[in-house]
């Protein structure tokens, strides 16, 4: 090789190597576009814009300074209504976003999954990664969700039961009242029946019959109305003094056995009886 090309070469050399460094910085200084130039793309000098369109840039815009201000509710917002207006799927990211710094993952797995649709493929390794990531914080989120309903519960089951446990370890009041009132009427009744009987004259003295008739003497009659409406009112007071003493003894039975529950108790059951003659009731066990 002569001389002269030799000087040819070796100049070639730093000048290709000049070249491809200005190349690769080119390629390094390239950005990737914001999300506003990538959704809506960049304006045309002297194009026709769109009334709508340019409405749908300037929410997104509202809403990215509402995002930048942490006013990530408005941001979402707005942006929502941006979309409305465009149809720019891109959005949902920006949406997704503002959820994730509101600490909704399941919100903002919702509209980031709504990007990844229509994401170019070259961008959907990077957001299937993301969505990844969220799915987990959503299932630990709800895991965790699940352990304080759980919590609540217990501790609203334990509540329960001592109040349960108190209201039985104390005196049974209402049941011993019935019972007390009932036995009272019961003993009324009777004396009033006795009373009753023994104010009554004898019928076969006092009256006599008259055809198909029972003539008393005045004085007699007036005494028999009185034996009679006392003997009535003496019914009435042990019938029902009887059926509340039963209803007490049961509330008694039924708040003593609740406070102490066990497999072999005793069933008690008071069955309260009314006839044409008279009253009563029937006590029935189960040991």
């Amino acid at each position: 090789m002569t001389r002269p090309l030799r000087y040819a070469a070796l100049l070639a050399i730093p000048l290709a190597l000049s070249l491809s460094a200005s190349d690769a910085a080119a390629q390094a200084g390239k950005k990737k576009p914001d999300a506003r130039t990538q959704a809506f793309g960049k304006k045309k000098p002297g194009g026709k814009s769109d009334p709508k369109l340019e409405e749908a840039k300037r929410l997104f815009d509202e809403g990215a300074k509402h995002y930048g201000e942490g006013n990530y509710e408005k941001a979402i917002e707005a942006w929502e209504m941006s979309f409305d207006l465009s149809k720019k799927e891109l959005i949902f990211e920006s949406i997704a976003n503002a959820y994730e710094r509101l600490g909704q993952p399941k919100k903002a797995h919702e509209y980031l999954s709504k990007w990844r649709e229509a994401a170019p493929e070259e961008e959907r390794e990077v957001l299937d990664a993301r969505l990844k990531n969220l799915s987990e914080r959503v299932a630990r989120e709800e895991q965790q969700d699940k352990e304080r309903e759980e919590q609540k519960r217990r501790e609203q089951e334990a509540k329960e039961a001592e109040k349960r446990e108190a209201a039985g370890s104390g005196l049974p009041v209402l049941g011993i009242a019935l019972a007390g009132a009932g036995a009272a009427m019961v003993a009324g009744g009777v004396v009033l029946d006795v009373v009753a009987v023994g104010k009554r004259p004898d019928e076969a003295e006092a009256c006599r019959a008259v055809g198909d008739r029972q003539v008393c003497r005045a004085s007699d009659e007036d005494a028999i109305k009185t034996s009679n409406t006392m003997a009535y009112i003496g019914d009435v007071l042990w019938i029902t003094g009887g059926i509340a003493a039963a209803a007490g003894v049961v509330l008694i039975v039924t708040q003593v056995t609740s406070s102490k529950p066990s497999a072999d108790a005793t069933a008690l059951r008071i069955t309260p009886v009314v006839g044409p003659r008279g009253g009563g009731f029937v006590v029935g066990a189960r040991f």
